[in-house]
C-alpha cells in the first residue's frame, strides 16, 4: 500500500523551504511583537502528526516571525494528535482511546476540545443522515486488523455485522456540563478519522491567525486550508488531484479563506486477489465505497469539508450533489473512467488565476 501526497500547485513560484529555529512542539509560543521586516514567503514541512506530512506556507516580515507562528502549529497539531488518537496512550491524558477502553465501564473525564470534536462528529452523522457514523469504530477496526495482517484478507460479513450492532450514535453519551464522555456498551469505539484532521486544520488556522499571521495556508496530507492570499495576489492556487496520476493534477481551484479537502480511493488501500479496496466504509454495506475514484470538496471549514467530502465519495452522484447544495459547499467528483463531474457552482473556482 502506498500513501501518495495530494499535489499543490502553486503558480507564484518555487518553494522555499526553511529550518525552525530550535523549538521544540511543547515549546509555549512566543511574541511576535517588534518582529518587522518586507514579506518574505517561508515553508516549513512536519512529520510527526495525524499520520501524514503536514507543510505550512505562509508570508512573514522576517524567519523569526514565521517560526513563532509555526511553532503555535506545531505545539496545538501535537496536542490534538495526542488527543484524538486510538491506537495510544499518553502520559496523564485522557483521549479517544481511553474513552474507547472504558466502553461499558464508566465515563471518562476529556479535554474540552475533544468534546466539541465529538460533538460536531456526532453532528456529522445526522448532517449526512448516518454517512459519517463516528461510532462504527467496531466495523472501521475490523478492517483495519484485516488490511494489515500478515496476508490481507477481508473480514467475514458475518462478523461485520455482528460489529455494526454496537454503532448507535445514540449510545454515546456525551455530558458538557461535567467534561465526560461514555459509550453505553463495552464493544463500542470511537473512530474520528472523517472528522479529526478537518477538526484539526480550522483549530490551528484560527490559533495561528490570532497570533497576527494573515497570508498562509496549511496541507495536512493532502487538506488544504487557506487564509489571506500571498502580499500581490487574488488567492491561492490548490491542485486536484489526478487519481489516476497522468498529469498529476485535473484542475486548479483558485481559493482564498476557504478548505480544500479530498476523499479517494488511491490514497489508502489494500488489495485482495488483485483487487484494490479503499478505507471509506460504506456504513449500508459494509463494505469499501465503489462509486468514485475521488471527490474534492470545497467549504470555508476543513472539518465540514471533510465531513462532506467523505459522505459524497460514499453516496452516489445526485445524493452528493444535493448534500453539497444544502450545506453552501461546491465540489468535483472523477469516476473510474476519468469522467469529471461538478457542483455547478465549481466554476468559479477553476482554473486559477
Amino acid at each position: 500500500m502506498r500513501k501518495r501526497i495530494f499535489l499543490l500547485l502553486f503558480l507564484c513560484g518555487m518553494l522555499l523551504f526553511s529550518a525552525c529555529n530550535g523549538q521544540t512542539e511543547t515549546d509555549p509560543p512566543q511574541s511576535t511583537e517588534n518582529l518587522v521586516g518586507t514579506p518574505t514567503r517561508f515553508h516549513s514541512v512536519m512529520f510527526e502528526w495525524f499520520d501524514t506530512v503536514t507543510q505550512v506556507m505562509g508570508y512573514a516580515e522576517s524567519q523569526e516571525e514565521f517560526d513563532v507562528y509555526n511553532a503555535i502549529i506545531r505545539y496545538e497539531l501535537q496536542r490534538m494528535h495526542q488527543l484524538f488518537d486510538i491506537y495510544n496512550e499518553y502520559p496523564g491524558l485522557n483521549n479517544i482511546r481511553t474513552i474507547n477502553q472504558n466502553a461499558g465501564i464508566a465515563p471518562v473525564a476529556v479535554d474540552p476540545l475533544l468534546i466539541e470534536l465529538i460533538e460536531i462528529s456526532i453532528e456529522a452523522y445526522h448532517l449526512t443522515d448516518g454517512t459519517v457514523n463516528v461510532a462504527l469504530g467496531p466495523v472501521l477496526e475490523l478492517w483495519h486488523t484485516h488490511r494489515h495482517a500478515e496476508i490481507p484478507a477481508l473480514p467475514a460479513m458475518e462478523a461485520l455485522q455482528a460489529a455494526n450492532a454496537y454503532t448507535n450514535i445514540q449510545d454515546i453519551v456525551v455530558d458538557r456540563e461535567n467534561g465526560t464522555v461514555f459509550l453505553r456498551y463495552e464493544n463500542m469505539s470511537l473512530d474520528v478519522g472523517t472528522t479529526g484532521k478537518g477538526f484539526a486544520l480550522d483549530f490551528v488556522v484560527r490559533r495561528a491567525q490570532e497570533a497576527g499571521f494573515q497570508s498562509f495556508l496549511i496541507n495536512m496530507g493532502g487538506d488544504v486550508l487557506t487564509a489571506d492570499p500571498p502580499p500581490g495576489r487574488e488567492a491561492w492556487n490548490v491542485g486536484i488531484e489526478d487519481p489516476g496520476g497522468g498529469a498529476g493534477v485535473v484542475d486548479v481551484a483558485a481559493v482564498v479563506n476557504l478548505a480544500v479537502l479530498a476523499s479517494g480511493d488511491y490514497r489508502r488501500y489494500f488489495v485482495v486477489d488483485g483487487v484494490a479496496y479503499s478505507h471509506l466504509i460504506d456504513p449500508e454495506t459494509l463494505m469499501p465505497a465503489t462509486h468514485f475514484r475521488s471527490v474534492s470538496v470545497i467549504h470555508p471549514s476543513a472539518v465540514y469539508a471533510e465531513i462532506l467530502s467523505t459522505a459524497i465519495f460514499i453516496l452516489e452522484f445526485e445524493a452528493g450533489l444535493a448534500l453539497l447544495a444544502a450545506h453552501g459547499a461546491e465540489g468535483v467528483w472523477i469516476t473510474a473512467d476519468g469522467e469529471i463531474l461538478t457542483t455547478p457552482g465549481y466554476s468559479r473556482f477553476s482554473g486559477g488565476f
